[in-house]
């Protein structure tokens, strides 16, 4: 498909005009990988944020004795963020991501789904369901949506019977006969590689041979954020930019982007939060400071909609979806619910739960902690006394936990990009727009893209400063 116009690579921004820098928007591992890029490159960079630290939508926050985090916090080994400063890997421990995902039928199984898992059906019905599968290879045919992709691929009775039709429902809110199928390919990779006829052979048997004893899975360990929180690995990010002659501006809210020639006027308001200025200040008719600089290029990992309604007064037609984070504590949670859990039922409004105290384990803590995630329509309101309501209702009814307390919440914008069909057409017309204008965008928001890992997004910006290459599919499905 189509990708919109080529961002110009790192080599032909202009790299020391007239002294102006180049400015990058956002100071999430996007903006902070662009930035590092940019300065071993030789250009004077100054990365502007409207939070009052790094890390865009990766953060911690601390709620008594409890750590609680905004987004996925597992790293593989050689993740490329920690190359971004040095010992930051030292700082983040090891843990096995024991990963599981409440059935249908409200039994605990092995997150993605697993062949064992479908074995343990009854012989008639797993005829059933191989010989749909192996119809709807034949019969189904693909039309772009995420509906008939998921059915040519598993056949609607693995499709239904594994809860990834609930799931998938869950996570957008609008039926997957409207999600575009490349939503398939880049945020189910797994289940993609999965349903290819010789890998499907493949997993058969070693399931087989799992279930009969002579073999068992090997699993990796991964790094996790430090126990601190994010700030304890973002830090010595920023320390060591700043060292090499990054500037950061926190606390500024993007405003307004003009072209001047061969320059950016790009003025910012101040949200109030402590940060950096630039030489020249002003204050806005609501009397907030504001603050104007040159530069000489712009890469924006903003969203895409936010950057386009201040180029040009106009949303973008593209759709993020908002999402809640609940921060909860139990007196008990399952012990089989792993460190992870989604939520393939066919009931409760929440995706997943990331279980801290499973993986930061503290004796003197008394009670389990945990995350629990809740995507937004679009358009709805952040809710987190009715989102709590339905979380518990729903541990509660299928025994998962109980005594839960709602210890705090966070709204968490833009969280995931919204691939109805026909959402690409109108995403490369905003992306060329925005090329048009000279602005090079990368990362996740800045391009609108499903990047699940930091390797992924840092690959990604990457390819975008040097020559301007669409993405690859993402090769994990961590939504």
């Amino acid at each position: 498909m189509p990708r919109g116009r080529p961002a110009p690579g790192v080599s032909e921004l202009p790299l020391h005009l007239a002294g102006g820098p180049t400015i990058v928007l956002g100071a999430g591992i996007a903006g902070l990988a662009a930035a590092d890029s940019l300065v071993r490159s030789g250009h004077k960079v100054i990365v502007i944020e409207r939070g009052n630290a790094a890390g865009g939508t990766h953060r911690s926050r601390q709620i008594g004795p409890y750590t609680f985090d905004v987004g996925s916090i597992f790293y593989e080994e050689n993740a490329r963020v920690f190359d971004l400063a040095p010992g930051i890997r030292d700082l983040c421990p090891q843990v096995l991501s024991l990963q599981r995902r409440v059935a249908p039928d409200g039994s605990i199984l092995l997150y993605p789904i697993e062949p064992r898992d479908l074995l343990k059906q009854s012989p008639l019905r797993l005829a059933r369901s191989v010989l749909d599968l192996l119809g709807s290879r034949i019969a189904v045919s693909r039309d772009g949506t995420l509906e008939a992709i998921c059915r040519k691929r598993l056949g609607g009775t693995f499709f239904e019977d594994t809860g990834l039709r609930s799931y998938i429902g869950r996570f957008h809110h609008v039926p997957p006969d409207q999600i575009d199928e490349e939503f398939f390919f880049r945020r189910m990779a797994i289940i993609e590689r999965f349903t290819r006829m010789n890998a499907l052979a493949r997993s058969a048997a070693r399931a087989i041979r799992i279930r009969q004893g002579s073999q068992h899975r090997k699993r990796w360990p991964m790094r996790v954020r430090p126990r601190e929180g994010y700030q304890a690995m973002f830090r010595p990010i920023v320390e060591r930019l700043t060292a090499a002659g990054v500037e950061f501006a926190f606390g500024e809210q993007l405003s307004a982007v003009e072209r001047e020639g061969s320059f950016f006027r790009v003025g910012t308001q101040c949200s109030g939060q402590s940060g950096h200025h630039g030489p020249k200040h002003g204050a806005g008719r609501d009397g907030a400071p504001r603050t104007t600089r040159l530069a000489s290029a712009v890469v924006s990992t903003i969203p895409v909609d936010a950057l386009h309604r201040v180029l040009f007064s106009a949303p973008s037609g593209t759709v993020s979806l908002d999402m809640t984070t609940l921060y909860v504590s139990a007196a008990h949670l399952h012990p089989d619910a792993g460190n992870v859990l989604f939520n393939f039922h066919a009931e409760g409004e929440w995706k997943r739960a990331t279980i801290y105290s499973r993986i930061y384990p503290d004796p003197a803590c008394g009670r389990e902690f945990f995350s629990v995630e809740t995507t937004l329509p679009p358009g709805a309101r952040h809710s987190p006394g009715a989102a709590f309501e339905d979380f518990r209702d729903h541990a509660t009814r299928l025994g998962l936990a109980s005594d839960l307390r709602l210890e705090g919440h966070e709204l968490v914008e833009d969280s995931y990009p919204l691939y109805t069909v026909g959402a690409r057409a109108r995403l490369d017309a905003a992306l060329d727009r925005i090329a048009g204008v000279g602005i090079i965008s990368a990362g996740r928001q800045g391009r609108f893209e499903y990047l699940p890992t930091s390797s992924g997004v840092i690959a990604q910006v990457i390819r975008n400063l040097d020559c301007g290459a669409a993405p690859a599919a993402s090769p994990e499905m961590a939504a």
